[in-house]
């Protein structure tokens, strides 16, 4: 006798919940006028590396070497809330820009365009960006670790010239993201460690190698691509779901295991893959 008052109220209840109107308060973005912050840190003489820290939210990041102190260059935003700390203890800098993740709707265009250069003392290189474009023409430098974070962004980091120390370890984190890395033959990098998910990625290994170097790489569906330079050994071991394999060049095959070359510096790359396309290409 009880079930009937119940499923009444009951449908009472669901009736007034579809009838209430749900409002959301989309907080906005203030745009201004473009201010424009100059960058010049210097390190300490003794300081051997230098910890520098570059954190920026979405928009656009320039870096590459030949600048007279540790870090300098200009930094352009007209979101006043968005603008850069900077940090500096002589052995440890920091840039940051952590408060633009609390992102509403702009009521203009706006603007945040990083435009940086890096001293040639010893470093270790940290990156951390949002949504981003960003252009890292790291060679001729002095990097003794590289760490890259981004989320959905469009990145190229290169390696033009020698970096002119051992790079104990290259570590990168990305999204849905497109990244090329290039020149990795140049980086004198020892270890490399690349997390994608679903992505575009290219690993570039020609260059001037002159060490063994050991690769992990762990992508989701994605598009990757491993260049490797005509001539240099290289054994690849491909775990995985992979729907598609393209090997160009000439590849011994074994299972799993694609090698090629036979003397020299060793570059040695295990795939984790969820699925999607891998391009093996010798040029």
């Amino acid at each position: 006798m009880m079930k009937t008052p119940r499923l009444i109220l009951l449908a009472g209840m669901a009736f007034t919940l579809m009838a209430c109107t749900v409002s959301v308060n989309v907080p906005k973005v203030q745009t201004g006028i473009i201010n424009k912050m100059v960058i010049n840190e210097s390190s300490s003489a003794d300081a051997n590396p230098v910890e520098l820290t570059i954190e920026m939210g979405a928009g656009s990041l320039e870096i590459k070497p030949g600048a007279t102190s540790a870090v300098e260059g200009t930094i352009a935003y007209n979101v006043e809330d968005w603008k850069p700390r900077v940090s500096n203890t002589g052995s440890r800098i920091s840039i940051s820009q952590t408060n633009t993740k609390n992102v509403g709707i702009p009521d203009g265009q706006i603007e945040n365009a990083w435009n940086l250069k890096i001293g040639s003392m010893p470093i270790d290189l940290s990156i951390s960006t949002g949504a981003n474009e960003g252009s890292f023409d790291l060679g001729g430098l002095s990097i003794k670790r590289l760490s890259i974070s981004d989320g959905a962004s469009k990145t190229t980091v290169t390696f033009n010239d020698p970096n002119l120390v051992e790079l104990e370890k290259l570590e990168y984190h990305t999204g849905a993201s497109e990244v090329n890395l290039l020149g990795l033959g140049n980086a004198n990098v020892r270890e490399i460690e690349f997390n994608g998910g679903a992505g575009s990625y290219e690993l570039d290994f020609s260059g001037d190698l002159s060490n063994d170097i050991n690769v992990r790489i762990g992508t989701g569906m994605s598009d990757l691509s491993i260049i490797i330079p005509s001539g240099a050994h290289a054994i690849i071991n491909i775990n995985g779901g992979l729907s598609n394999i393209n090997a160009a060049g000439t590849w011994t095959i074994n299972g799993g295991t694609y090698e090629s070359g036979s003397t020299g510096p060793t570059i040695r790359i295990t795939i984790d893959m969820a699925v999607g396309n891998l391009n093996l290409v010798q040029k």
